[in-house]
């Protein structure tokens, strides 16, 4: 009450202020006036400024909708320049339907057939080839596609109680040919239309009855890459891959282009009387890969043949720079291959499995284990082992790797025949703690935070919660989940000089112009192990496949190293671990006297006879023959073997870099 009498008195001296006239009817209507005046000067300052977004957002939900047409995406490169991917320019074309008027002529036209096109051009004076050829690019419409664009249910929109007449429909989208092409095929078709019907262009509310839209399909010229590259759905949109993180950190997409028009109840956009094209120049930035396309070519030729031969669940192969953490190639099989049907297992092909599929990755743990050891000081590559046949921890009892006997190993021999009891005695001199500590600066556990969506950490439990037969477990990889890239990132660390670089796929981000927008710097994050202790180690993957489980890898002219892993798969329906189920790993890299690559393979339940469920026997001729190829292709110079001219014309090779072997060995494996 008291403020509505505030409110009365405050206006009351207002009117009082202001009388400019002697009547005070005219006085009243001047002040009612200034106040009407004050409240929509009010009024329409909020509906500008203060609120104008919310009322246009409103607004547009309400009526107005867009349809989004596809802008031209940046390039995808390979490190040399080769095209991964790119935007080809096509055309989109749409009718009128409803202001058709002859349905029939207008189907004869756009199927080009030859009664009529002759007619026209006898009664123009033109040749009927002349006229035939312009009209060529319209080869791609069918007669289904005019069907289906007759049978629209254009006529009739309900929208507020009210009928609106949609004047729009596509006839074919995503036209391979040039937008020149498009237009003159348009322009003539109509020219025959309104000659032959007799219709009047000019009295038509919309007389392009036929009509086109430029766009842009993606296209991937080397066909090779899907699972790192990935595709895009047919608005032009990232499904997978790069093309999926890199348009969702707006890297490669360009200025968006709008097709805005009416939108009912139900919120179909209909393209109308209201159309209207936004076109933007500005396209997206190009992007510099690790990959090399020759590369990644050989790799998924190679495990497609290999996966028809043993039917696996999945094979992935990394290749990897061990200084630069740049991956130039990168295989998952099964993987989709650009142009062949999109079929129910489109998306599953283009999981890029090697970060998304972690498993136990059995013995290629073990040089890890040694390496942690070896860099503490607590043993040299030389300390000898006691290897029992049979050796108890906890309420299980483990094996050696010697069919009975009791043996003593050195170090360097229990990973070269890669002896389960050797290494667990290894780890305990380690402790949990320490253990742990290694894995988890090797990267196991953490994303290594590769440029593509979907990765996995793989899994390691902290070292409290580690019992100690687990423990025993862990030291040769098994109560541990890794993925193959996170395996590649950490052999890489254990032969560069000991320092873990973070795995990359992205070089930099170039403009249309060349200009380099960003560039992707190589990341070495963290010292792992000293330079002793990794040259060290390049000796003892050596000699694993010099003369260890790993022989199926010796070249004649190359020095590789590496480790091989059989993990068995733990199997629900059994509850336990089941023999016929087994993941099979080599981790590798060559040449191993100045390591320039590293190659992680993984074979994920090979359908094969059971004496053939060894690493050995599937991951192994796999990495063979993968390394192979990278050695050829890359001319790599041999560094086991040198072979020189002689002045009489002969060439003679000797060995060389023979201290890269160890050769007091103290045990010769019966397996």
């Amino acid at each position: 009450m008291k403020f509505l009498l505030a409110l009365k008195e405050l206006i009351l001296r207002l009117y009082n202020f202001i009388r400019p006239f002697k009547d005070d009817r005219l006085n009243l209507f001047l002040f009612i006036s200034l106040v009407l005046v004050v409240i929509y000067v009010g009024k329409l300052y909020l509906l500008t400024f203060a609120q104008r977004e919310f009322w246009v957002d409103l607004v547009e939900k309400q009526f107005a909708g867009v349809i989004k047409i596809s802008s031209e995406r940046g390039k995808i490169l390979d490190r040399n320049g080769a095209l991964l991917a790119a935007s080809e320019k096509v055309v989109s074309f749409y009718v009128r339907p409803t202001e058709i008027k002859d349905r029939e002529l207008f189907k004869r036209i756009l199927l080009r057939e030859k009664e009529v096109l002759e007619d026209y051009a006898r009664k123009k004076g033109l040749s009927y080839e002349k006229v035939d050829n312009a009209l060529k690019v319209l080869k791609a419409v069918s007669l289904k596609d005019i069907d289906t664009a007759y049978r629209k249910k254009y006529t009739v929109v309900k929208k507020d109680g009210k009928v609106i007449k949609v004047p729009f429909v596509w006839l074919k989208k995503r036209v391979s040919c040039s937008p020149k092409e498009a237009y003159r095929a348009v322009r003539v078709a109509l020219s025959v239309y309104y000659f032959l019907s007799g219709e009047d262009r000019f009295k038509k509310r919309y007389p392009d009855l036929l009509g086109y839209v430029t766009e842009f399909k993606r296209v991937y010229p080397y066909a090779t890459g899907s699972v790192v590259v990935g595709v895009t759905n047919r608005s032009g949109e990232g499904l997978s891959g790069l093309e999926y993180l890199l348009e969702k950190e707006k890297v490669i997409t360009g200025d968006t282009i709008v097709l805005s028009g009416e939108k009912d109840t139900r919120g179909t956009v209909y393209l109308g009387s209201e159309a209207r094209l936004f076109l933007r120049k500005q396209k997206g930035n190009n992007v510099v890969t690790t990959i090399d396309g020759n590369l990644q070519y050989i790799f998924e030729e190679t495990v497609k043949k290999f996966g028809k031969k043993w039917h696996p669940n999945f094979i992935n192969a990394v290749l990897m720079n061990p200084y630069t953490g740049d991956i130039l190639a990168v295989a998952s099989y099964p993987y989709y291959e650009y142009g062949e049907k999109k079929g129910r297992n489109f998306l599953s092909k283009l999981n890029p499995r090697f970060i998304t599929a972690p498993y136990e990755p059995g013995s290629v743990i073990k040089p890890i284990t040694l390496a942690a050891a070896l860099n503490e000081g607590l043993i040299t590559a030389d300390t000898v082992f006691f290897c029992p046949a049979n050796y108890q921890v906890g309420n299980k009892v483990f094996h050696n790797e010697f069919h009975g006997r009791d043996v003593e190993l050195r170090a360097w021999e229990i990973i070269q025949y890669s002896d389960n009891v050797g290494i667990i005695k290894v780890a305990q001199l380690l402790g949990k703690e320490k253990l742990y500590k290694y894995f988890k600066a090797f990267g196991f556990g953490e994303k290594t935070g590769i440029e593509l969506p979907g990765e996995n950490a793989g899994k390691l439990r902290h070292w409290k919660r580690w019992r100690d037969v687990e423990f025993a477990t862990l030291s040769f990889g098994h109560n541990i989940m890794v993925t193959t890239l996170q395996l590649a990132a950490a052999y890489s660390a254990l032969v560069n000089g000991g320092v873990y670089v973070k795995p990359r796929l992205l070089l930099a981000v170039v403009d249309d112009k060349g200009r380099v927008v960003k560039r992707f710097p190589v990341l070495k994050e963290r010292r792992v192990i000293s330079e002793r202790t990794s040259e060290v180690m390049r000796k003892v993957l050596t000699m694993v496949v010099e003369g260890g489980t790993g022989t199926g890898t010796r070249f004649e002219n190359f020095y590789v190293g590496g480790k091989t892993g059989t993990a068995l798969k733990y199997d629900p329906k059994i509850k336990a671990y089941n023999k016929r189920k087994i993941t099979a790993s080599f981790v590798g890299a060559f040449p191993m006297t100045n390591p320039r690559f590293v190659l992680a393979v993984t074979v994920d339940e090979p359908k094969v006879p059971k004496r053939e469920l060894w690493a050995s026997k599937i991951a192994v001729p796999l990495f063979r023959e993968l390394a192979e190829r990278v050695l050829l292709y890359e001319r790599v110079a041999p560094d086991k073997r040198e072979c020189r001219l002689e002045k009489d014309g002969c060439v003679v090779c000797s060995d060389v870099n023979g201290e890269l072997l160890f050769t007091d060995g103290l045990a010769r494996s019966e397996k």
